[in-house]
């Protein structure tokens, strides 16, 4: 959903029309940075929920030396790196999209 209204986004910036109605644009933009925002702090807690579930198994795999542990820790890695670079995705679009809503203000 984002990656598709970014690149909508700056097709309406590119476009030299104009009757463009920035204000509308501006309204609706302002919406859809209030919603990655949103989306942005669930993916921080959970992304930071994640990480001290998994360093918790790691440090209680390594007190009890439980090699079957090992598997449960692996795959919390594995998820903890997705969810950061979802998180990295999220945050370099919000501030993205920040400067587009200065570029959005500015044509008013």
């Amino acid at each position: 959903m984002f990656k598709i209204y970014d690149e909508k986004i700056k097709k309406i910036l590119s476009d030299k029309v104009l009757n463009t109605d920035w204000k509308e644009i501006l309204k609706h933009h302002q919406r859809m940075i209030s919603l990655i925002q949103h989306e942005r702090l669930i993916h921080l807690l959970v992304t930071i929920f994640v990480g001290l579930i998994m360093s918790i198994g790691a440090f209680i795999t390594i007190i009890i030396q439980a090699s079957t542990l090992l598997i449960f820790v692996v795959s919390l890695f594995a998820l903890f790196v997705a969810y950061l670079f979802h998180y990295r995705f999220l945050e370099n679009t919000t501030q993205n999209w920040y400067k587009i809503e200065e570029e959005i203000s500015s044509r008013l």
